[in-house]
């Protein structure tokens, strides 16, 4: 028997449910965002699972790759495209969405989207990082430039040099 599965994910619990061929409800249920507890509700109550569904999200690219490392078929799918099939439904609940999500997948209207490996996000996270770091000391040093030209005080334009400079600026105002 042709099983789907759809998961709605969210940060405390997953609504999970598990449609036939036919799309009639099998099972469903909620347990928690660990893919542990999820592959561990799936090979229960689909062990022949052909295909996990879920959105994209801010969880989904960890769950992704650990729900993959557990040998289940998940997909992720583009969750703007996945809201335009769950609009139809009346009550817009967990349950109802990992319902519509398992229905999407049982007949195959979804988007399907490229999950990016771990190491991926992992250098964008160190860019992101680093751009922040660098916008806050720029932002910093000009706060620093602001607060002395407020009292007759030039520090000039050293970034490297700044903290060395301001402190001389101010040790020489205050000998005056």
């Amino acid at each position: 028997m042709k099983l789907y599965v759809g998961l709605d994910v969210s940060q405390a619990t997953t609504a999970i449910c598990v449609v036939d061929g036919e799309g009639r409800t099998l099972a469903e249920g909620m347990t928690a965002t660990e893919p542990r507890a999820i592959a561990a509700f799936v090979r229960q109550r689909a062990p022949d699972a052909i295909r996990l569904g879920m959105e994209t999200g801010p969880l989904a690219v960890w769950l992704w790759n650990e729900l993959r490392a557990l040998d289940l078929p998940v997909i992720c799918m583009d969750a703007r495209h996945a809201n335009a099939g769950l609009k139809v439904m009346l009550a817009k609940t967990d349950r109802n969405d990992a319902a519509g999500i398992a229905q999407l997948v049982r007949t195959g209207w979804f988007r399907q989207v490229h999950v990016k490996a771990e190491t991926s996000h992992a250098v964008r996270a160190e860019l992101a990082t680093r751009t922040l770091l660098v916008r806050m000391r720029c932002d910093l040093e000009n706060q620093i430039r602001g607060l002395l030209k407020t009292f007759g005080l030039v520090v000039g334009k050293a970034p490297s040099r700044l903290a060395k400079r301001a402190h001389e600026i101010i040790v020489d105002e205050l000998a005056n």
